[in-house]
């Protein structure tokens, strides 16, 4: 019995020892953690203290380099020291520009499409054995030959005898006839209108080897906007009117870009040189 009593104080006692040893070690290293956070402490204030020395230097230095603008030429967004920060542009309306660009008249006072255009026939036509097409009862005849092709026969016809032919005419063959056709404006890119009827004088004059024409006397008849008579106008006002400026002006060119095309017509078909089957080749 009192051996096995002084085996169990001894283990007690072991235990305790143990146990003592153990908390003793546990201390020491919370001890440990605490010189490792003063460590961190210090060689944080030590690095900051170098970081701050290596960085800016002393503060005499920090003043000598921000007060010398001019040598350091530091800009800010990109902008250097010539930089002037502009106000916002004033947005102004440029006034209207008339089109002007109508062949005009100062004599009459009428716009007026007129050219002599001479009729050169090849020589290797003649060569082959072709007529001369240059003379004057042959542009004549061509230029019927354009109406006809242009207007229709009957309408062509109409034409000529609302003009009569003038009786006084001495430059060879003479034509006249009051026109009309079809007046188409071009809105914008993709719409265009028809803008009623352009009338006007046409007298073509006729020698050898060249031929003069002449168109005024524009009018221009469009529906009334009150429902009643038509509208009839002469080109020459709407040049000047202040009034619709810009409709006007769609009426001008319209003419004159119908005008343009009328004219090459009639020059394509006085100047075709006819086909001839050479058999000589």
């Amino acid at each position: 019995m009192k051996k096995i009593l002084f085996i169990l104080i001894s283990l007690v006692t072991s235990s305790s020892i143990t146990f003592a040893q153990s908390w003793d070690n546990q201390q020491d290293g919370w001890g440990d953690q605490e010189d490792g956070w003063g460590s961190e402490e210090e060689s944080s204030e030590a690095t900051d203290e170098k970081n701050s020395e290596d960085s800016w230097g002393d503060s005499e230095n920090i003043d000598e380099d921000w007060s010398d603008d001019d040598d350091s030429n530091l800009s800010f967004g990109g902008v250097g020291d010539d930089y002037v920060r502009s106000s916002r542009p004033d947005v102004k309306a440029r006034p209207y520009q008339r089109f002007t660009s109508m062949p005009f008249d100062s004599a009459s006072q009428l716009i007026t499409f007129m050219e002599v255009v001479e009729v050169i026939v090849p020589e290797r036509f003649l060569d082959l054995g072709g007529d001369d097409y240059s003379l004057s009862d042959s542009l004549y005849q061509r230029a019927l030959t354009f109406m006809q092709t242009k207007f229709g026969k009957r309408e062509a016809k109409s034409m000529v005898d609302a003009a009569g032919i003038d009786p006084d005419g001495k430059e060879g063959q003479t034509i006249k006839a009051l026109v009309h056709m079809p007046i188409i404006v071009q809105v914008n890119e993709f719409q265009k209108v028809n803008a009623g009827i352009i009338y006007f004088d046409m007298e073509l004059r006729f020698k050898d080897e060249r031929y003069r024409y002449k168109f005024n006397n524009f009018v221009h008849k469009s529906k009334s906007t009150n429902g009643k008579e038509d509208d009839i106008t002469y080109l020459e006002y709407y040049m000047n009117a202040k009034k619709n400026a810009r409709g006007n002006d769609q009426i001008l060119i319209a003419c004159k870009n119908h005008m343009n095309n009328f004219i090459d017509d009639l020059k394509t078909t006085c100047a075709a040189t006819p086909f001839i089957d050479d058999d000589d080749w």
